[in-house]
């Protein structure tokens, strides 16, 4: 039975939770008080918040909190059956803070009506604590979920899913208030993008090793699910004296927990380095995020 390391759990519960105060500050303080909005459940939630608001004259105002955590519930269930469940219960840890954030009533913008600089300090922000998130191994739930799940199911990358989502949620603005609104809001997106980028991913490519006693499954799940497939060969242990199958793999960086998810749903037991690549030559398909 695998011992649980109490103080590598500590540490990433406490990066969870500054992580997720971050992304709440970017979105209550900045983003959220100037209109502008953010990608997955919260923005959508944001569009129905202030569309509801808006449409009733302001006699209707759903809580952006309590109406982001129910979003978030079937979600959480489709991960916690689907994907890794570490992954999944972390990510609740996330959304029980950051809901809790979201549901209080701040309206305050701390850049006034400085639209550029509410973006500019949101999109920061809001990368910096995603990215927090991304480097622990979880994320703050919603559409991270859907979309990891998307991505093992299909071998499409997420960031092909997160595009077409924050499309629609800047379409629906723009149309609903104005181009202003949407131009602001791509420029924060795309500020929250570069930042979890610099963050979470030192390189762009990675390669895996696993070490597993499932080698056939490993390779037929990375074979027929993931885009990359992964070169084998036979290996003993060192300790037991057992023999085991080894696998590496080279894959792009966003991809990267599309594979942990499928390796641990193979084989929860199987051991795995995680290293970054400067470079690749050869024959490795590049998956277009558009």
């Amino acid at each position: 039975m695998k011992t649980l390391d109490w103080k590598k759990e500590i540490g990433t519960f406490l990066r969870i939770v500054i992580g997720t105060l971050i992304i709440g500050v970017g979105i209550m303080y900045f983003i959220n008080p100037s209109r502008l909005y953010t990608g997955g459940v919260t923005g959508l939630a944001q569009l129905i918040v202030n569309i509801t608001h808006d449409a009733s004259g302001g006699s209707i105002r759903i809580n952006l909190g309590l109406l982001t955590f129910l979003f978030q519930i079937p979600l959480i269930l489709l991960g916690y059956f689907k994907l890794s469940r570490r992954f999944v219960i972390y990510s609740i840890v996330s959304i029980l803070i950051a809901s809790g954030f979201l549901a209080l009533p701040i309206t305050y913008s701390v850049m006034g009506d400085d639209l550029l600089a509410s973006a500019l300090a949101g999109g920061i922000l809001t990368g910096l604590g995603n990215g927090m998130l991304y480097r622990v191994g979880t994320s703050s739930g919603g559409t991270a979920i859907l979309f990891q799940y998307l991505s093992i199911k299909t071998g499409k990358s997420v960031g092909i899913y997160q595009i077409i989502l924050h499309g629609i949620i800047i379409l629906i603005a723009g149309i609903q208030y104005s181009l202003t609104i949407a131009v602001y809001t791509i420029f924060a997106q795309g500020v929250s993008a570069i930042v979890v980028d610099r963050i979470h991913t030192a390189y762009h490519f990675m390669r895996l090793e696993i070490v597993t006693d499932k080698g056939p499954e490993m390779i037929e799940a990375i074979g027929h699910r993931m885009p990359h497939g992964a070169t084998a060969f036979d290996g003993v242990g060192g300790y037991s004296g057992q023999p085991h199958k080894v696998l590496f793999v080279i894959v792009s960086a966003h991809e990267l927990p599309g594979y942990l998810a499928v390796i641990e749903q193979t084989d929860p037991k199987a051991f795995v380095t995680i290293s970054g690549v400067s470079g690749i030559r050869g024959n490795f398909q590049r998956k277009n995020i558009i």
